[in-house]
């Protein structure tokens, strides 16, 4: 295991705002066991940008706290739907865009971006909406056809906020989902 930049203690869940102590629905602690961080992750390029929270004890859901599901096929494209730091809990609907396409932005764009097999895209040619700043490590979310929402992506790193031609870049998660399923049953 590769140590953090940081150490993470508590994890707080059903936030809605971070500016003051009101919630509509009361938020749940968990203390922090165990951080996994990827142990090829390369901060420079962003590869492999991607840990594992082991929670101190369970949580209960509720509906401001929700699981949400892996991808059961390895080979899913998430084509099908759409998909400054805010103190309020944002959403925005982005679509999901081939990596071939990504990368052809990126170099309309001036950048010399590599889009790698592990990253999965999404976002607008021409911006206006995109994850931005203070989200990384956010869900990219997809509803699925059977009604369940399904982890397509982790918030990673992007070259500006909802510019023209430069999509937000996230971790695909059908390409770790064989080392999360590994460690988590080591």
């Amino acid at each position: 295991m590769i140590s953090c930049f940081f150490i993470l203690k508590l994890f707080v869940l059903g936030e809605l705002d971070v500016s003051g102590d009101y919630e509509p629905k009361r938020t749940i602690e968990r203390n922090v066991k165990r951080v996994v961080v990827h142990k090829d992750f390369v901060a420079k390029t962003f590869d492999n940008d991607l840990a594992l929270l082991e929670l101190a004890s369970p949580v209960v859901f509720d509906e401001h706290i929700i699981p949400i599901c892996m991808p059961s096929d390895p080979h899913e494209n998430f084509r099908w739907k759409k998909g400054s730091i805010p103190n309020l809990l944002h959403n925005v609907e982005v679509p999901v865009i081939t990596n071939k396409d990504c990368q052809t932005w990126f170099r309309e764009s001036g950048h010399s971006k590599v889009i790698k097999p592990e990253f999965i895209c999404a976002g607008y040619k021409n911006g206006k909406k995109d994850s931005c700043e203070g989200d990384s490590g956010g869900p990219l979310s997809i509803l699925g056809r059977n009604g369940q929402w399904i982890l397509a992506g982790i918030v990673s790193h992007g070259i500006k906020c909802a510019y023209p031609n430069l999509p937000g870049v996230y971790m695909r998660m059908t390409y770790y989902k064989p080392w999360i399923e590994k460690v988590i049953n080591s």
